[in-house]
């Protein structure tokens, strides 16, 4: 990578049941100052909808549409599998990029050549953290700041990286036929740590909107299956019962306080998400 030569981004878009988002993203991605990368959308919906954006881009960028059964985990498998790229990365259908992402994720890779994995915060519209709270000091990722130092569309890799760590567990992930909705990426990335070297910088920002903004019943409810995720990836890894314990006692003070202050939607969430926590530990 570097030496003059232009270095290609692999851009794998996972979608269903979504339109304007996808529109917005798309138009956000042909804004890109970098212009050697393609998109492949694994499109898992079981209509057409998505065509006339495929139709209006498919000229401006190098655009593949493959599809999968639903899943998270399963389309990006599929989309792997296609990659042409020196880098990959994982980005959100609901996500959008400033025009200067790919160039800044190329520019890191061409100055850190020992770096394998590159990963980021993600940003809200007002430039705070969204999906989660994020460390504010870069440096290297490991089994313990994981947590805090990635979420998937802000993960970029080297094509090399992709092939040794291999494929995306299918059973966790949103769409997966299981209990487990979330934490697919963060054991994608403690698998990495055994082959490679990843980096987070967290001025290196990805947008994203909040969906914690508000505690609607949708996200109240999905909020055990989330936990369900996160409880699982605690275990699968075998993290140590004092880093379990204050994984569980986190959303269960919360849901005390919140009760406490009669803010009862956000009391059921973190209700939710300790049961959910357990659940998937167990």
């Amino acid at each position: 990578m570097g030496g003059g030569c232009s270095v290609k981004v692999s851009l794998i878009l996972a979608t269903v049941e979504r339109y304007a988002e996808v529109e917005a993203f798309l138009e956000k991605l042909d804004l890109q100052t970098h212009r050697d990368f393609e998109l492949i959308l694994v499109d898992q919906n079981e209509d057409e909808r998505l065509l006339p954006l495929i139709r209006k881009y498919e000229s401006r960028f190098p655009l593949l549409r493959l599809r999968s059964e639903r899943g998270l985990s399963r389309a990006r498998n599929v989309g792997i599998r296609r990659v042409t790229g020196d880098i990959v990365t994982f980005p959100d259908d609901d996500c959008w990029y400033d025009p200067g992402v790919l160039a800044q994720a190329v520019a890191l890779f061409d100055r850190h050549p020992a770096w394998d994995i590159v990963t980021g915060r993600s940003v809200d519209a007002g430039g705070r953290d969204a999906n989660g709270k994020f460390d504010l000091s870069e440096g290297y990722v490991d089994k313990r700041n994981v947590w805090r130092r990635a979420v998937s569309f802000t993960i970029f890799l080297r094509r090399a990286a992709v092939e040794r760590i291999g494929d995306f567990d299918e059973e966790i992930g949103v769409g997966a036929s299981s209990i487990y909705l979330s934490g697919e990426e963060t054991d994608y990335l403690l698998r990495a740590l055994d082959h490679c070297k990843v980096y987070y910088y967290p001025n290196f920002t990805v947008n994203h909107p909040n969906p914690l903004l508000h505690y609607t019943p949708q996200i109240i409810n999905r909020a055990y299956r989330y936990g369900c995720g996160f409880g699982k990836v605690v275990r699968k890894h075998n993290y140590t019962i004092r880093f379990k314990a204050a994984a569980l006692a986190r959303p269960f003070i919360g849901m005390m306080i919140f009760c406490t202050a009669g803010q009862f939607p956000k009391s059921q969430y973190y209700w939710n998400s300790f049961k959910g926590r357990l659940r998937g530990m167990l």
